[in-house]
């Protein structure tokens, strides 16, 4: 491409403001900033300049942006914000971070789907890899390392272009048409892009032998024998999403609660049939029995079975204090306690496994009903609170999980379905 004296120009003022924006360009500002000698030789010899080449940290190659594409971006490159870690806006565009919990289904979802798409008059979306501006963020968060991890290769974006800027949207329509993007790609492709961010993740390694060197791992307990619970539980500690993870730790709790409700059947059944053998040819005594076993039958609804798994299931005790503050309160102000202990009367413990069993289920309507259907009651958990909540979920779920492999072999679900 041959430039122009104001094309020159141009491409110098965009270089000086990403040597002054982004720390690591400034070794390489020779390189980039041409010299009024080398201007001057450009314009004299009509020489083609077709790329613009920039060395961006822990990449092992040189970048090359065509010189008309770095052109059309200079008046975005100098109006670059950084909202957050997953968000980057300029003057008339927006990238969102995402990716594919499988890198390689980034390389497959760029290279065989034809993904581009205009989504309103005067805006048009899509996917981007290697894009300058999430680069230039990247190296001024200085989120690299140069031997592991680079700023421009690792990333992919969803990027939103607006012809002008009465036609940018509001941040939360933006999020909306990108919500609406994602779900198009997931259908038209079957890959799931989720949100993510610029970050180095050799920081995370840091971290965690930070972590693991404060408190040192202890040793696996001993391997229990394999139930579906298992399962269960490990889709849940595999699950970002906070609602989703908490059902998944919800369906453990809820695989199990039959047992619970069957063993409190057991005992009180047998208790009945430990009457004198007198009483087993009393009409009422006989109506009684069908009384009981009618009645436990009722109690196979799910805000009863969930109850159930919290009397019986796991320590709730031991797990008072991981519940969230609002869970907490509820309990303490109910019972008429401060705390709870294992030194609590024992009806009290029984009143707040329930309370809580009756919480989590109505957070679970909550998460599972669509909003235009469901009438919030008051009962259910903020989302504020989720991340606390799903570390008591874990806790509780990982206890059943072991608490059924105590239990005798009359009482496994094998048997009793």
């Amino acid at each position: 491409m041959k430039l122009t004296k104001e094309q020159i120009q141009k491409i110098n003022e965009t270089n000086k403001f990403i040597v002054e924006w982004c720390e690591w360009f400034a070794g390489f500002e020779s390189e980039l900033i041409f010299t009024e000698e080398r201007a001057k030789e450009i314009l004299d010899e009509e020489e083609k300049i077709e790329t613009i080449d920039f060395e961006f940290p822990g990449e092992h190659d040189c970048t090359s942006i065509k010189t008309d594409e770095f052109l059309e971006l200079s008046d975005e490159i100098k109006s670059i914000k950084i909202i957050n870690e997953s968000h980057i806006k300029t003057k008339l565009r927006s990238y969102y971070i995402v990716g594919s919990t499988d890198s390689g289904e980034n390389h497959i979802i760029l290279e065989f789907h034809d993904i581009r798409m205009s989504s309103l008059e005067g805006i048009t979306i899509n996917l981007v890899s290697e894009s300058l501006i999430v680069g230039l963020a990247a190296t001024h968060l200085e989120e690299y390392d140069s031997d592991y991890w680079g700023t421009i290769s690792q990333y992919l974006a969803i990027e939103i272009v607006y012809d002008s800027e009465e036609k940018v949207l509001k941040d939360e329509d933006e999020k909306k048409l990108i919500n609406s993007y994602i779900f198009e790609v997931a259908d038209s492709t079957g890959i799931a892009l989720s949100f993510s961010e610029i970050r180095n993740p050799i920081h995370d390694y840091e971290d965690l032998r930070e972590k693991a060197e404060e408190n040192p791992t202890q040793e696996l307990r001993e391997l229990e024998p394999y139930n579906e619970g298992m399962k269960l539980f490990v889709s849940a500690v595999q699950i970002e999403d906070p609602e989703l993870k908490f059902l998944n730790f919800y369906k453990v709790l809820e695989h199990f609660s039959p047992i619970a409700v069957n063993i409190e059947a057991n005992e009180l059944m047998r208790k009945k049939l430990d009457a004198p053998k007198s009483s087993f040819e009393d009409g009422d005594y006989i109506r009684s029995i069908f009384e009981l076993a009618n009645s436990m039958r009722d109690r196979f609804n799910d805000e009863d079975l969930i109850k159930a798994s919290f009397n019986t299931c796991f320590d709730l005790v031991g797990l008072f204090n991981k519940l969230p503050e609002t869970i907490k309160k509820k309990i303490k102000k109910h019972i008429g306690a401060s705390e709870l202990t294992y030194s609590t009367d024992k009806q009290k413990i029984t009143t707040a496994s329930n309370i809580a069993g009756k919480i989590i289920y109505k957070t679970r309507n909550k998460v599972v009903h669509a909003k235009s259907n469901f009438t919030l009651t008051g009962d259910e958990v903020s989302p504020s609170e989720f991340t606390e909540l799903n570390d008591f979920m874990k806790e509780a779920s990982s206890q059943a999980v072991r608490w059924y492999s105590r239990q005798p072999n009359h009482l496994k679900l094998e048997i009793i379905k």
